[in-house]
């Protein structure tokens, strides 16, 4: 394999091992009943996509490039995607506390889950507002889940 295909397969296999990683840190903080805030693996996780999408860019791809049978897209985010899909990344996380770790396990498996119709029309809506009033939104429904109700 050539240096650039090993490169591109590299960083997508640790942009895909970040984000597996910042996923299992807020797998964890659910399960203790916490809520999740952005953390130095969040911050992990967007450099090492940006990392990809830079060198996507700078490798200056041909139209027909192509991984596995896979040609990429002209666009870096969505070749990016394509290179995230196809890394074989290792789950770092080991089990946490084992009083927290079924719910953490739960919480990994729902988050898996494939978004349903109703659900997209919730980021739909979401994704159209002006972002002060997205997190306002999305910290009221924080709020209300962590409360019993009344």
């Amino acid at each position: 394999m050539d240096p650039t295909r090993r490169m591109l397969r590299a960083l997508a296999k640790h942009a895909e091992e970040a984000r597996l990683r910042w996923n299992a840190e807020r797998a964890a903080v659910r399960a203790r009943g916490e809520t999740p805030a952005r953390t130095q693996a969040y911050a992990y996780h967007v450099q090492a996509n940006l990392c990809l999408i830079t060198a996507i860019g700078a490798a200056d791809l041909p139209a027909n490039f192509r991984i596995h049978d896979i040609t990429l897209s002209r666009d870096p985010l969505a070749a990016a995607e394509q290179l995230r899909q196809l890394a074989v990344a290792y789950d770092h996380s080991g089990a946490i506390e084992a009083a927290h770790e079924a719910a953490r396990l739960a919480y990994k498996a729902a988050f898996a889950e494939p978004v349903t119709a109703q659900e997209q029309q919730y980021v739909d809506l979401l994704a159209g507002l002006p972002a002060a009033r997205r997190d306002k939104i999305v910290d009221l429904a924080e709020d209300r889940a962590r409360r019993p109700e009344a």
